[in-house]
């Protein structure tokens, strides 16, 4: 009924003219002395073909408005799928339309380009940036001294923000590197260990993880890099203690660190792409890209990542590894 009363008010006009032609004739017929009978007769006559003639021309409204309704985007051309038009104005805009959607296209053509050579040019950068890198490496471990140490530390930071950049990346090209499978949780975790052991090393922070025979489907390098992004936070908001590595009965994968904890106002948006919150914007260390990339990653396995926290004591995030929307290839 709301489309018929709809097709009424957009015709109010005709209405309003039918119903001043209607009182024209009344009038002009009072003047002549006519009889009113003679009046209502031929006005009752067309009312009724009036009445087919709204029927018919409602039916033909809803008709090409349910036409409209089905058409949905990425079908081609909306131009193509549009009904015909039925009236000069309806041309016009049928025209418009389709000047409006010839300059999105090609709007959209230059703007993938355009995002195409800007991920061509940093997938390339970050590639050679790590060969420096590993010169780098080789070189400060030729002399085991304090300040070469702390090199290698620094250096394994920017490899690390390197990785980020390329992970930034393939995440926004919708991760079509994914590889589902079943895999030993225990070796990526391990994996995962070893990147970060020298950084526990130095900071003397005890890591805990007393391994695991559980399989998982995932993709064994996005659930890797959580892994890692969880670890290197753990890292650097440790300053004394310890981190813990558990897994549960229910495939939970939780990281607790005794740091220094997460603010109860920031905790909602810790998430959130360029977050830095309280603590990020005290050391002036983060970027607000790491959590986002875990939950983007995340998202992309269908795992859920939960994040609990305390200041002063600590923090918990956990992979849950149990419910997801995935088969194996």
């Amino acid at each position: 009924m709301k489309h018929f009363f709809r097709y009424v008010r957009e015709h109010c006009l005709v209405w309003i003219w039918l119903l001043i032609c209607g009182a024209v004739f009344a009038v002009v017929f009072a003047l002549y002395g006519i009889g009113m009978r003679v009046v209502w007769y031929p006005l009752l006559l067309s009312a009724v073909f009036g009445a087919l003639f709204v029927a018919a021309g409602f039916m033909k409204y809803r008709k090409k408005h349910l036409e409209l309704e089905r058409l949905k985007p990425g079908d081609g051309p909306v131009t193509d799928y549009l009904p015909a038009a039925g009236s000069l104005l309806e041309e016009d805009y049928q025209e418009l339309i389709k000047k409006l959607e010839e300059e999105q296209r090609f709007r959209r053509e230059e703007w993938e380009t355009a995002r195409r050579d800007m991920e061509d040019y940093y997938a390339t950068w970050v590639h050679q940036i790590k060969a420096p890198i590993a010169v780098m490496k080789i070189m400060l471990q030729q002399e085991d001294t304090q300040e070469n140490r702390e090199l290698s530390a620094e250096l394994f930071r920017v490899e690390q923000y390197a990785d980020m950049a390329l992970t930034y990346i393939r995440l926004g090209n919708d991760a079509s590197d994914l590889v589902i499978q079943e895999y030993d949780l225990d070796g990526i975790i391990r994996k995962a260990v070893r990147k970060y052991a020298g950084q526990f090393i130095r900071r003397k922070i005890r890591l805990v993880y007393e391994g695991t025979d559980v399989k998982v489907l995932t993709d064994e390098k996005w659930l890797g890099f959580i892994i890692e992004q969880l670890l290197s936070n753990a890292v650097k908001y440790t300053s004394e203690g310890s981190v813990t590595i558990r897994v549960d009965e229910r495939k939970r994968l939780s990281v607790t660190d005794t740091g220094i904890g997460i603010s109860p106002e920031d905790l909602p948006r810790i998430f959130e792409k360029g977050y830095t919150g309280y603590n990020g914007r005290m050391g002036k260390k983060s970027t607000g890209i790491g959590l986002y990339l875990c939950r983007t990653a995340a998202d992309r396995l269908g795992h859920k990542l939960m994040a609990q926290s305390e200041p002063g004591k600590g923090s918990r995030f956990v992979i849950d590894l149990e419910s997801y929307p995935l088969q194996a290839e």
